[in-house]
């Protein structure tokens, strides 16, 4: 038996002190490594080409929801403080195997086995 928990994150950020795509682009992609260095994977999901607003989507994989759940919350007080949020979104998922069918049965399924 084998356990994989996603825990699934956005934000929606508005970016008040950017004057032009440049400065936006420099604070989302300062957020972005900050959150890629604590082990996440994450990008700009949104509002691309919104000089004052912006969007930012992460995920965290791991074997213990507990685990994945800190993360998410280390992640999300990232925002706090400095930046003026205007909308969140997080869910944990559970893949674990007993929710899963096994790599063979999805073989068989997409090889028609």
């Amino acid at each position: 038996m084998y356990h994989l928990i996603i825990g699934i994150g956005r934000v929606s950020l508005l970016t008040r002190h950017a004057q032009t795509l440049k400065d936006k682009r420099h604070i989302i992609k300062s957020l972005v490594q900050r959150l890629k260095n604590m082990g996440f994977s994450a990008t700009e999901t949104g509002e691309a080409d919104n000089v004052k607003q912006g969007t930012i989507g992460f995920a965290f994989a791991g074997s213990n929801a507990t685990i994945v759940d800190k993360a998410l919350d280390d992640a999300f007080r990232l925002f706090v403080g400095d930046f003026e949020v205007l909308g969140t979104n997080r869910d944990v998922l559970d893949y674990s195997s007993d929710q899963v069918g096994s790599l063979s049965d999805i073989e068989d399924w997409k090889y028609g086995g």
